[in-house]
Parts: C-alpha cells; structure tokens; sequence
C-alpha cells in the first residue's frame, strides 16, 4: 500500500535519527518531487490540453495565446490539430528561431510551427503561420505539479510512483542537513541502496516504453515533403 506524504516525512525523520524534523522532510519531500518534475520527463506529470488555434494576430502580426500555468515543456509530436481528421504535427523550435519567421499583415495558412515563452505568466505559445482557421488542437505536454500542502499532516499520496526512492533521498538530505556520516551513501548512485542509484534504474524501465522500438526521427523541418525545405524569406521575393 503507497505510503502517504505524512508517513513519508515521518518515516524519513526517523530513520535519519530526527524523528521531530517533520516538518523538514515535508519542506524536502516538496523540493525533490519539484526536481523530479524539473529534471525529468515521467508520465505521471503529464498533461493534456485541448484547444482552438488562435486566429488573431497581435500588433506583430503573430498569432499568440497564453498556455497552462504548469506548463514546463511540450512532448515531441505531442503538439498537433486536426483537419477534417486528418492530424498535423506542430514542430517546436526556439523563441529565436520563430522570430526570424516573416510576420506580413494578411498572412495566413496552416501553421507549421510553434515556441513557447516561458518567462511568461503563464506561458505564451506562438504559432506560424497565422492559423486560416480555429482548428481543433491537442498539446500533451510535463507539467510543474502542485506542492503537497502541509505534506508533514497530510494524507495525500505523492505523485511519484517510486517510493522507495522518496524515501531514502529524503532520509539522505536531511542526513546531509545534520552532518549524519550516512548521507553519502543514501545519497549515491553507486550504491544499490542509494536514491541516486534507485532512480537510475527506475528511469530504465519508466512509463511504457519496453514494449516496442525506439525509433530515430529526422527533423521536419528539413526533411519530408510534408513542409517546405527552403528558408521563408525565399518564398516572399528577397
């Protein structure tokens, strides 16, 4: 049976030798599942969202709109819309790839391409071309996943499947916090009792994947004949 958040911290405290610091594993217990979502790419913090692509331009004649607040990053090929059922992909590239794309009053066609400023809040998506039409889109994408709130109390069951790991990583820092001689190991990947070690190995084997191939992919906005492959400027006369 998974363990609870207040029995996480609890647990952690005592075998670190501090069973009154509960309320410090909680404070940790918050700060690795946020590195866990920061670092990481596992399939109990992704998200869905189902949306119109925009139509309207803004005075730089982008089509923008803002995305989830806990919006990290968006999966590949995980962005894409439909057209009388027929999906196209939306390629991720840089904020400073789509502003080099051409911007003119009036253009407009199927987009091709997206990128997403996260400095932003939320975030903002661009997409280009200007879209000819709402046309229903899907994004699954990593999301920021909330804090536990008083996890010292409560009885939420943290995202994070692997327990153990929480376990011992939270018994480490707070070993490592109390200069316990024990941190090191706790802490390391070369041990097999280690968090760094339990969490390479539960990386290895993570959501589904080991059932089929991996498969390398060529960039499309270079190859296929999908999208055009030379520079835009070379489509609008200079």
């Amino acid at each position: 049976m998974a363990l609870t958040a207040q029995q996480i911290c609890q647990r952690a405290a005592s075998e670190a030798g501090v069973p009154g610091f509960t309320v410090q594993a909680g404070e940790l217990l918050n700060i690795v599942l946020e590195e866990l979502c920061l670092n990481y790419d596992f399939a109990q913090a992704r998200g869905t969202l189902y949306f119109n692509l925009p139509t309207t331009v803004d005075f730089l004649n982008r089509c923008s709109m803002p995305f989830p607040a806990d919006y990290l990053r968006a999966l590949p090929d995980e962005c894409f819309y439909y057209i009388s059922g027929v999906p196209y992909n939306l390629i991720p590239v840089d904020l400073a790839e789509f502003d080099n794309m051409v911007a003119q009053a009036g253009l407009s066609n199927f987009p091709v391409i997206f990128a997403v400023d996260v400095a932003t809040v939320p975030p903002t998506a661009f997409f280009w071309m200007p879209s000819s039409g709402a046309y229903q889109a899907v994004l699954r994408y990593m999301r920021d996943m909330p804090d536990i709130t008083t996890p010292q109390t409560s009885s939420t069951i943290p995202w994070f499947p692997n327990q153990n790991y929480l376990l011992t990583r939270i018994t480490g820092e707070l070993c490592k916090g109390y200069d316990d001689d024990r941190a090191a190991a706790l802490l390391g990947d070369d041990n097999p009792g280690g968090a760094g070690y339990i969490l390479r190995h539960y990386n290895q084997m993570k959501d589904d994947w080991t059932n089929r191939a991996k498969t390398v992919k060529l960039d499309r906005r270079r190859f296929g004949g999908s999208f055009q492959n030379l520079r835009n400027t070379k489509l609008v006369g200079w």
